[in-house]
């Protein structure tokens, strides 16, 4: 049985939430709420929206799901939180599990936590018990903290959050993305606007007096993201190529991303070095053969555009697209 007593799954429209839902029907305590007239909220914003919505009482655990995924292109139509590690099950399996490891308080509360990361820490060294909201962090060294969000203490209080400051000596408090937010302190967030950052405009809030702020320091932490085509092949590839769920022969010269390929559409895939390939099952029984580059950004480069993606993923056809995957 779940430590939470509901895990919510934030989506930027009702098309990527069609896919999310279809992914967690076996989950009886989770569901997925999308940013209202399918125009994106920012963090923050899908917060106060889903807040709105669910009882305000228990534990509730909200996994951010968001984004396009565009630079993993071979997993933008499942979205990153359910692109499954070695052991076959997903992230936002894996997510699950360690949150459900922090101790909350009896009187519940929101834990709020980003679903494309992964963390890794000693669970027995949190405390959510103080009034308001608490993040986690970590003590790294500047090159990190300049990639992350950072904690400012003064005599155990936080006196400010800075995203991604310049840094080039010292040690800092990493920010985990982990926000824990007490029912009194996420009722109030109720009136607030349906828009921002909640790693960036809600620290500033918190900093001008909105609620108590806290940040529970942990001795360590490992960052499991998988940012990027390229990282996904280096984390989860095996002799330089990655497949998952290709129903033909393939010809792969290294540096190779193959997705979601239906049994019976091709004898056999033959690709050039760095060269990637994926399928969208659009329509009733239409597909679209994606071919991209290991590099392709397709966030900056107009790709996504050039491919209409944010128009076929409206349309992509999720129960097709899971039973290729065995019903996964």
């Amino acid at each position: 049985m779940s430590k939470f007593d509901l895990i919510v799954v934030t989506a930027a429209n009702a098309s990527q939430a069609r896919g999310y839902k279809a992914q967690l029907k076996n989950r009886k305590n989770a569901i997925v709420v999308a940013d209202p007239g399918d125009v994106r909220a920012g963090s923050l914003g899908a917060t106060v929206n889903l807040l709105r919505k669910i009882p305000n009482r228990g534990k509730v655990l909200v996994c951010h799901s968001g984004g396009d995924a565009r630079r993993t292109p071979g997993y933008a139509a499942l979205g990153k939180a359910f692109i499954p590690l070695r052991d076959g099950r997903s992230m936002f399996e894996h997510i699950v599990e360690s949150m459900e490891k922090l101790k909350l308080p009896r009187s519940g509360g929101v834990m709020v936590c980003s679903g494309d990361v992964l963390l890794t820490f000693d669970p027995s060294k949190t405390d959510f018990s103080a009034k308001g909201v608490t993040g986690v962090a970590y003590e790294d060294n500047a090159t990190q903290a300049s990639l992350h969000g950072v904690y400012f203490e003064h005599c155990g209080t936080v006196v400010d959050f800075r995203q991604k400051p310049k840094v080039k000596r010292g040690r800092f408090l990493v920010d985990t993305g982990i926000l824990f937010i007490d029912w009194p302190t996420a009722r109030k967030m109720k009136d607030l606007p349906v828009e921002g950052d909640i790693y960036d405009e809600f620290p500033r809030m918190l900093l001008e007096g909105f609620a108590p702020f806290s940040v529970n320091t942990v001795p360590g932490c490992k960052f499991f993201h998988i940012g990027s085509s390229r990282e996904l092949l280096a984390e989860l590839g095996d002799g330089g190529v990655y497949t998952d769920a290709v129903g033909c022969k393939l010809s792969l010269a290294g540096g190779n991303i193959v997705t979601n390929v239906p049994a019976g559409r091709f004898e056999c895939i033959a690709l050039k070095r760095n060269e990637c390939f994926t399928c969208l099952p659009v329509g009733k029984d239409g597909w679209y053969d994606l071919k991209y580059m290991l590099d392709d950004n397709f966030k900056t480069d107009g790709l996504w555009e050039k491919h209409g993606l944010g128009e076929k993923m409206k349309i992509v056809d999720y129960r097709r697209l899971l039973k290729l995957r065995g019903g996964r």
